[in-house]
């Protein structure tokens, strides 16, 4: 049952990631990968990559913190970010499994501060720099829903991003 859960959560969160990546609302953007996230999590989880769920698991409450600070003050932005920077140097702590670990820290640390300063077409560059680093954790587990998903989530932030731009010149 569980390469099945593995494929199941994996195509699923794919799926979300790939919807909000290729939008050019970034609100869209951020719902979609929060709970691209979640199944994220549950995906990593099931493969018995702890460090990588922990972070997937957290990324769901920086997705809906950083809607939340979106036109909010710029104080309340720098808490809520720093915030979920420490948590992630802490969750990484907790969970450390050597090089893997520092990956996907770097990795959801560029998505924490991209999700809370970045908007449009640096915002969708941010995230392939994302799927870059989180590809490593794919390749030290052998996941190729994840190598695939960070291929495809890649190129649809190549794609969201070429999008955004285009709105962004006839604007």
């Amino acid at each position: 049952m569980t390469p099945t859960l593995v494929d199941i959560t994996g195509l699923a969160a794919l799926s979300l990631n790939i919807a909000g990546l290729v939008r050019t609302s970034d609100r869209s953007l951020r719902h979609s990968t929060g709970w691209a996230s979640a199944l994220w999590a549950a995906n990593n989880l099931l493969m018995g990559a702890q460090s990588a769920a922990a972070l997937s698991a957290l990324s769901v409450g920086r997705q809906v913190s950083a809607s939340n600070a979106q036109g909010r003050s710029a104080r309340t932005k720098l808490w809520s970010c720093l915030a979920f920077l420490l948590v992630t140097l802490l969750l990484g702590a907790l969970t450390w499994n050597g090089v893997t670990t520092v990956f996907s820290m770097a990795g959801s640390m560029l998505a924490t501060y991209a999700m809370f300063y970045m908007r449009g077409v640096a915002l969708r560059l941010a995230m392939i720099g994302v799927a870059s680093l989180w590809m490593y954790n794919a390749w030290a587990y052998d996941s190729w829903w994840q190598m695939l998903g960070n291929t495809l989530n890649g190129v649809a932030a190549a794609y969201g991003a070429w999008r955004a731009a285009k709105t962004q010149t006839t604007v």
